[in-house]
């Protein structure tokens, strides 16, 4: 577990309440119950060298020993989980921008922007147990939409 005082542990679901896990090495939506698994508490902590005011976060998974990353493929941006522990990546340094997502509130949610890939948004698939991806969107959609729960 992290062991900074300012992490604060959250689930994070979906508009349909699906909820990220983890499973095979990848970060999947859906119902963890179904996958055998439990829903990922996932450790989020600000990027300190990014404009606070576009709320850069930092989203690390297995007690912050693995964060989400956006990296450039041919095919496009595309999420990743690297073995990378979230306390040294908040330490600084421009190498943590594309750890970071700036978050934007929607009412009670969320959107999530890659900050290596502007207009590219975390985003859950209408069918479950589906891995998380970027989609490019100039508007929120249910599927760009997340809700973070507190978990201790």
């Amino acid at each position: 577990m992290c062991s900074l005082p300012m992490a604060k542990y959250y689930i994070i679901k979906d508009a349909d309440q699906k909820a990220l896990y983890t499973r095979y090495g990848q970060l999947l939506v859906g119902d963890p119950d179904i996958a055998d698994c439990s829903a990922e508490k996932i450790c989020v902590l600000p990027n300190r060298d990014l404009d606070w005011a576009k709320v850069p976060i930092l989203l690390g998974l297995q007690g912050g020993s693995r964060c989400l990353t956006c990296v450039q493929t041919e095919e496009g941006p595309s999420l990743k989980l690297e073995d990378v522990n979230i306390e040294d990546l908040y330490k600084g340094g421009e190498w943590a921008t594309c750890f970071t997502f700036f978050q934007s509130s929607l009412g009670s949610a969320f959107r999530l922007e890659a900050a290596a890939c502007p207009s590219w948004f975390l985003c859950g698939l209408e069918e479950p147990q589906q891995p998380v991806r970027l989609a490019k969107e100039s508007k929120p959609s249910a599927r760009t939409e997340f809700y973070f729960e507190q978990s201790l």
